[in-house]
């Protein structure tokens, strides 16, 4: 039984991420704990949200024997509830919109997703408000070679993926060389052993704007899902956290998985 958080602001970016995780894990057995941090000067009625919202995934969705909800209404800040739950209902997954609970900022992770990110360590799957679902078939692995990606960290990846139809594309994007230093290339080598029995290839490029090229190669290999590093956050900042992404399409259709140790 796999324990889900989904936090959510009631919003249709939120849904979509609740919807997206519904079809996800379909066939998976899941407690999804539904969690709305009250804002202190919200009138809003809490528990009719949370009633209009479950009449919505009954509507929408067939009944499913392998999921079930439950509703977590704390009182203190978002990060802190967040971090509670996570500990208290051992949760594996996070899964949530990109714009976090607050739709004022037009970063392509927003404020609170952001946070989540870089202050709690569980696995966290960002879902743009453009992405639906489907089977994971192209999933890119953008990296920098620098860390020591051990077994435990990497194991998450064979559940995200289908043993028979998922490629795994690692990326290596560097702005002046593609050379791997005997660091890089010995981290490369630990990839190379851990993927042995799953279709992988890797991909050298070579841009000076990083946004660029991940656009360019997502679009070009119709990637399903980006993987990351948690701890890889300083490479991918560009990608995650820039601001100005009216030109960059991916940003808002492909989900992101960001990684722990």
């Amino acid at each position: 039984m796999k324990n889900i958080l989904l936090p959510t602001d009631f919003s249709e970016n939120s849904w979509n991420a609740i919807a997206y995780a519904l079809q996800f894990l379909e066939n998976t057995s899941c407690n999804f704990y539904a969690l709305h941090v009250p804002n202190k000067n919200s009138k809003t009625d809490i528990k009719k949200k949370f009633q209009e919202l479950y009449s919505r995934i009954s509507s929408t969705f067939s009944k499913n024997s392998n999921h079930r909800f439950y509703t977590l209404i704390p009182q203190n800040s978002f990060i802190q509830a967040v971090r509670e739950q996570v500990e208290d209902k051992k949760i594996d997954l996070i899964i949530m919109g990109a714009k976090g609970v607050s739709s004022e900022h037009s970063d392509v992770v927003g404020h609170y997703a952001e946070n989540v990110i870089t202050k709690v360590k569980c696995k966290l799957l960002i879902v743009p408000e453009n992405a639906h679902y489907k089977m994971f078939d192209e999933v890119a692995f953008p990296t920098d070679f620098t860390l020591a990606t051990d077994i435990q960290i990497l194991a998450p990846i064979t559940t995200f993926l289908d043993k028979k139809s998922s490629s795994l594309r690692i990326l290596y994007i560097n702005k002046v060389t593609n050379h791997l230093n005997q660091h890089q290339q010995e981290n490369k080598a630990l990839l190379e052993d851990f993927l042995e029995e799953r279709e992988y290839s890797f991909h050298f490029l070579s841009n000076t704007n990083i946004e660029a090229a991940v656009d360019a190669f997502a679009e070009r290999k119709d990637i399903d899902l980006m993987i990351m590093y948690a701890k890889n956050l300083n490479y991918f900042k560009q990608i995650l956290f820039h601001s100005n992404v009216d030109h960059i399409s991916y940003h808002t259709r492909i989900p992101f998985l960001i990684l722990h140790e």
